[in-house]
């Protein structure tokens, strides 16, 4: 929903958050939060830490994208968080890639894009990035839970 509206949705140019802007932002929130059990059950599979340097991008980054939503506005350590978070998100999403390159659960398309969900999800937004995103994330989980499917009936 929000890939679609990012691309639909001029943003203002004004720093205050308005009308769609809130939607957009609380939608990042939630796709934070929402990647961590797909993370961890990958970081699970494959034993290693990328998962945790991942999720500590991710959590404080959607905790200060939340604030600057409640407050309408950036609060002004914004970029003190977002801009160290971002790197920790992207950077443990490339060693998790790697780590998982020998992870025959997960097709190997799908773990090299592991860390273009981060370029879908930043710089990609606003040209429709998310969708893309989103594509990824029904994929991995359509693997996972045909997978469990197949386990469970055998």
């Amino acid at each position: 929903m929000t890939g679609i509206l990012q691309v639909v949705h001029e943003p203002s140019s004004d720093v205050a958050i308005v009308g769609v802007e809130h939607v957009l932002i609380g939608g990042l929130s939630v796709l934070l939060v929402a990647q961590l059990p797909f993370l961890y059950w990958l970081g699970s599979q494959t034993k290693t830490w990328p998962v945790f340097v991942a999720a500590l991008g991710m959590v404080p980054l959607a905790a200060v994208a939340t604030v600057s939503n409640v407050q309408g506005e950036d609060p002004a350590y914004f970029a003190a968080i977002a801009a160290p978070a971002n790197l920790l998100w992207l950077g443990g999403l490339v060693a998790l890639a790697v780590a998982s390159k020998r992870f025959t659960r997960l097709p190997r398309p799908l773990t090299i894009a592991l860390p273009i969900t981060w370029v879908g999800t930043i710089p990609l937004s606003s040209f429709g990035g998310g969708v893309l995103v989103a594509a990824f994330w029904a994929a991995a989980a359509w693997v996972i839970f045909a997978e469990d499917d197949a386990e469970a009936d055998a």
